[in-house]
């Protein structure tokens, strides 16, 4: 029978036994602990070790007798929750848009419906290698296991460069066609402008006012004072004497005025034309006019330093819209991180 003393409901203490096996001459002298003493069996622990106490009220902690060392639950603080919250928020997000779009898109270049399937479910898993490989390449750095988070991180790289070939591919041909079909909208409401400001130019310049019927009977009227020089003027066509001139000067001046008036027509009619087509089309006067204000402003603000054109920053955005979906893995590793941290600093200030 071997004598067990308990120090409270959850900490044991045993006459021969140190919290890390049997302790031979200590160090530091144990103060007296005045405790109600009580023979237990030994029976329950015959043929293995007793349990390890743990920290407790006047527990036994390398041979030092801590007093109301109670153990209390991780506390981390509100704003590291709240913080390692909204990253996990962000990269859920990120997530769900990064593997919709690659799904999408990868189906997209299948000839059937089992194609599509096939590339699809392809595309979904390397997402997921893209997500959760960091966290995994970090724990097991955690663990000393350097060449299994090596290995891990390399193929995450591998992961990412598929991933990021799809959110490119993706990007470049939503937004590519986006702004292409912005930019003929644009030309086409610049072509007509130009048509519509061109013809009103041209009918300012006209100040004809009578109608072509109009003009046309004052020009019956005006035929017969020009009947003499008639046949010889093939009526009033063949003008090459000065007498025939001056008898088919009004039919000549009337056949002016008919031609402008029926020119002063046909130009309402294609004004009108013009605009019935421009007033539906939406006001776009650039394909990307993001792009192109991005690249005004930074030429304002370096004072002409940095001159880049609009088709720079069509890169640079395809190029952030790409990277940042698919560092969602790296946003979950983060809010990890914080959990893990205040953990810790939690245990230290515990221990301290």
């Amino acid at each position: 029978m071997s004598t067990i003393i308990p120090l409270d409901d959850d900490v044991w203490w045993h006459h021969d036994r140190g919290p890390e096996g049997p302790d031979p001459e200590p160090s530091v002298p144990r103060p007296a602990i005045t405790l109600p003493a009580r023979v237990i069996r030994s029976s329950p622990y015959r043929g293995r070790p007793a349990p390890p106490p743990r920290q407790h009220r006047a527990a036994i902690v390398d041979n030092v007798v801590i007093d109301n060392a109670v153990e209390r639950p991780i506390r981390r603080s509100v704003g590291r929750i709240m913080l390692a919250g909204a990253l996990i928020v962000a990269a859920v997000a990120l997530a769900v848009v990064g593997l919709t779009v690659n799904t999408r898109f990868a189906a997209s270049f299948g000839q059937n419906a089992e194609a599509a399937a096939l590339l699809a479910a392809l595309g979904l898993v390397i997402d997921l290698l893209a997500i959760v490989l960091p966290s995994a390449a970090a724990q097991f750095w955690r663990d000393q296991h350097h060449t299994t988070g090596v290995a891990a991180w390399a193929i995450w790289l591998i992961a990412l460069g598929m991933t990021l070939l799809a959110a490119v591919g993706f990007a470049a041909t939503n937004i590519g066609d986006g702004v292409a079909g912005r930019s003929k909208i644009a030309a086409e409401a610049s072509a007509l402008a130009a048509d519509v400001a061109r013809l009103r130019s041209e009918r300012a310049g006209i100040a004809e006012t009578r109608s072509v019927a109009t003009i046309e009977a004052e020009l019956q009227r005006a035929q017969p004072a020009a009947a003499a020089v008639w046949r010889q003027t093939a009526g009033c066509s063949d003008v090459t004497l000065a007498a025939s001139g001056a008898a088919c000067a009004e039919v000549l001046k009337l056949r002016q005025a008919l031609g402008t008036a029926q020119r002063r027509d046909a130009l309402d009619a294609e004004l009108r034309a013009a605009e019935a087509r421009l007033a539906p089309l939406p006001a776009i006067t650039s394909g990307d006019p993001q792009a192109t204000m991005a690249a005004d402003i930074l030429a304002w603000a370096s004072a002409g330093r940095i001159s880049l054109t609009p088709h720079d920053i069509h890169r640079l955005r395809i190029t952030g819209l790409t990277i940042i979906p698919a560092l969602s893995g790296i946003i979950f590793m983060f809010a990890a991180t914080l959990l893990r941290s205040g953990a810790r600093r939690r245990r230290d200030s515990l221990a301290a």
